[in-house]
């Protein structure tokens, strides 16, 4: 986070008078800290039924990517059963090959925030030279960027590829091979949908992101391995808010409690209203961003929860009153 504020200082000093920097600054410090807050806006995910839509795969000759089910040793069965995405799911992947499909998500009443990309996969690859590689685009695919490049921000990531793990032509990827279901995930933020361009610079015509967009690759050289490739399962999107500090702290009249935390066994998450207010509902996300329990509030503005109904790690709630007004935090389960 820390990186992303000096190359957007970077950025802005050399492109503005010392007048409109003041102003840059901040505006950018105010959406810094907005992105720190946890709502989930947007998104998308599948299991891969046998047509499915959320993934679009490149029509382009050769493109070896299919839906179905695996009929390779190597790949086993999907993750959920029976489908999943793959680089074929009879045949070995061949040679100077390039395939390539694509997710996005879009919202043209607001400007996306951060996005947050899981999927489970596994993948048998001739190791350094043949890989998988995720890119992002903000500009409905005029320009793609690899996600382990240094100009794109991540603030949290899980058995995913950096810059180091490189193949045939100095690209980060996965590569190797990983013999059991691994889950990965990226989470990234940019500043109003502002994408680094290539040279350094941030690309200004970028500012009202509305559409994000990933696009998985799959890249081998020109040497036969009669390797499987590469198949996930799984696949979640997710967009967060990138106003909702704003409206936490400027107009929510009330404060919320939890108690203890980390919980053990159970705990109790309290919403305190400045008036005698009621109706509030709360929302829990789990680490991948999906909601894992909602319910209202007791009359006693209060939330039971026990430990046993959740699995060990870390959660997300966001509790809102009746006029949406909200607050957010983290809970630790043990």
């Amino acid at each position: 986070m820390q990186d992303s504020f000096y190359f957007m200082y970077f950025w802005v000093a050399k492109s503005y008078p010392m007048k409109k920097i003041i102003t840059c600054l901040t505006l950018l410090l105010t959406v810094v800290y907005c992105q720190a807050q946890w709502t989930v806006v947007g998104g998308d995910s599948t299991t891969f039924p046998a047509n499915s839509s959320f993934a679009h795969i490149d029509t382009t000759a050769g493109n070896i990517w299919q839906i179905g089910t695996p009929q390779k040793t190597f790949f086993g069965i999907a993750y959920s059963s029976p489908f999943a995405i793959m680089t074929d799911t009879i045949n070995p992947y061949p040679t100077n090959n390039l395939s390539r499909f694509t997710i996005e998500y879009s919202d043209s009443s607001t400007y996306l925030g951060d996005a947050y990309l899981g999927f489970w996969h596994k993948y048998e690859m001739d190791s350094l030279m043949d890989g998988g590689f995720v890119e992002i685009s903000v500009d409905s695919g005029a320009t793609w960027l690899n996600v382990a490049n240094p100009g794109v921000s991540i603030t949290a990531q899980s058995n995913f590829y950096n810059n180091y793990n490189v193949i045939s032509g100095n690209v980060p990827a996965f590569t190797g091979t990983q013999a059991n279901w691994e889950f990965s995930y990226i989470k990234l933020q940019w500043i109003f949908g502002v994408l680094p361009t290539f040279n350094g610079g941030f690309n200004r015509s970028l500012w009202n992101c509305r559409k994000v967009m990933f696009r998985f690759s799959f890249k081998s050289d020109n040497i036969q391995t009669n390797k499987a490739g590469w198949i996930i399962d799984d696949i979640s999107l997710r967009i967060y808010d990138i106003g909702g500090g704003i409206k936490e702290n400027a107009s929510a009249n009330f404060s919320v409690e939890l108690f203890p935390n980390p919980v053990n066994e159970q705990g109790i998450i309290q919403a305190v209203p400045t008036n005698n207010e009621h109706n509030f509902t709360i929302s829990i996300y789990n680490s991948t961003g999906q909601i894992v329990k909602t319910s209202s509030l007791d009359k006693n503005n209060q939330y039971i929860i026990k430990a046993n109904e959740l699995s060990t790690g870390i959660y997300f709630y966001s509790v809102k009153n009746k006029n949406g007004e909200y607050k957010n935090g983290k809970i630790i389960i043990k």
